[in-house]
């Protein structure tokens, strides 16, 4: 049996493709990261795609290397997720719209504890977002969650459990993208 593609088709799909598969090593994700003194290193990243278009790549740093998702979530250890925008298809309500969808979906539907946390997560989004920027979202211990774009620091949200939560969009049982997870984790 063959199946015939017409060749509009054909090309729609080409073209999706193009946009989908993007070499990583586009993009200068680097192996280290280093905070207020607090050195981290590259546990895994991949792509974050939408509708077969690579939107981000996301990047998860830790102290020492770590597979273990529970672990690393519950831990009050330094850490930090980057998210490299890829696509100009991103904007600012994308951005807030896009997380607080995935927080709720790492908190099981119950934001409310942190409801506070999350509006003030909302709030950094507040200037235009382009192809090729970078966010930071840097945990230390007894500050919070550090909020920075292009490494210009705009605000520290306080709190492990909104750190838990934050992390639990890539990393938790229930995931944004399963594939994006297991690449973060190193796998």
């Amino acid at each position: 049996m063959t199946f015939k593609v017409n060749r509009p088709l054909s090309i729609l799909l080409m073209i999706l493709a193009s946009f989908s598969i993007t070499p990583t090593n586009a993009l200068d994700i680097p192996n280290t990261m280093e905070y207020q003194g607090t050195k981290l290193t590259l546990n895994g990243h991949g792509p974050r795609v939408k509708m077969f278009m690579k939107v981000y790549e996301n990047s998860l740093y830790l102290q020492s290397s770590n597979s273990n998702a529970e672990e690393i979530m519950s831990d009050d250890a330094p850490m930090a997720i980057r998210i490299d925008v890829t696509s100009s298809l991103v904007t600012v309500d994308a951005m807030k719209n896009a997380l607080n969808e995935g927080l709720e979906k790492s908190t099981g539907n119950n934001i409310v504890p942190i409801q506070k946390e999350v509006d003030q997560l909302t709030s950094t989004f507040n200037s235009d977002v382009s192809n090729g920027d970078y966010y930071e979202f840097i945990y230390l211990p007894d500050a919070g969650t550090n909020v920075l774009k292009n490494s210009e620091y705009i605000d520290t949200i306080p709190g492990i459990e909104f750190k838990k939560a934050f992390f639990g969009i890539w990393i938790s049982e229930n995931p944004i993208q399963k594939n994006l997870k297991k690449a973060m984790l190193g796998g």
